[in-house]
């Protein structure tokens, strides 16, 4: 993951706090994130289709998903002064699109007294993104993704799953979970079309590799604590 530091310049910047921080503040002391839902629009440009909060500041966000389009990783952090960014971008298959695809972004805004979310959780919440449907989420429609944040909400602040973030079990479980989801998208998607996407099931797969890999780590990650 790419680390974007912000107001690094100038050291008199580092002490100031971002204008946005004030709108956020009492959100981010009460719960693990907030949830931004952008998209790289070929016509409109970056904007934010999305957010859990009222957002009072556009540019804030416009901002925030060109830093990110300036590197090529999947997950990028962006720092500020009292809060940080997680970003995952989202390609989804759009044939009348050009180069046959859009690019989303799911923003999560976190305390910086907060520890780093594990990408295993990342690529959850992706799949529940994914599992609202390509023709659904390419209509940019609020209340597909505010059904998305309510499922996120229930997973990650109803159970308090997000929290602690190191527990193994924890992990495990997101990446299982993660790992079922796709299953059951490439599935649905079999039924629904009578064929597979070879691409598609190309990406998932890579995607269920990934989180396995994610397991692996967790688990012997937590077998070396152990021994300590």
């Amino acid at each position: 993951m790419k680390t974007i530091k912000q107001n690094s310049v100038k050291s008199d910047e580092e002490n100031k706090v971002h204008p946005v921080f004030l709108t956020f503040k009492q959100h981010l002391e009460k719960y693990p994130f907030i949830t931004i839902v952008g998209k790289y629009d070929h016509v409109l440009g970056p904007r934010a289709l999305f957010s859990s909060v009222k957002l009072d500041d556009d540019k804030f966000v416009r901002d925030l998903l060109r830093d990110a389009l300036n590197t090529k990783n999947k997950f990028v952090i962006i720092n500020y002064n009292k809060f940080y960014s997680q970003v995952c971008k989202v390609e989804i298959k759009d044939q009348s699109a050009r180069g046959k695809k859009q690019l989303y972004s799911i923003i999560l805004l976190r305390h910086s007294e907060y520890p780093l979310i594990p990408n295993i959780h990342f690529k959850r919440i992706e799949m529940i993104f994914r599992r609202l449907g390509e023709d659904q989420i390419l209509t940019d429609n609020t209340e597909f993704f505010k059904r998305f944040y309510n499922e996120i909400y229930t997973i990650y602040m109803n159970k308090d799953e997000i929290l602690p973030l190191e527990s193994c079990n924890i992990k495990v479980r997101s990446g299982v979970n993660t790992i079922q989801g796709f299953c059951e998208l490439i599935l649905e998607s079999k039924d629904e079309e009578g064929k597979l996407n070879s691409d598609m099931v190309v990406n998932y797969v890579q995607l269920m590799l990934d989180s396995c890999a994610d397991i692996v780590t967790a688990i012997e990650e937590h077998m070396q604590s152990s021994l300590k």
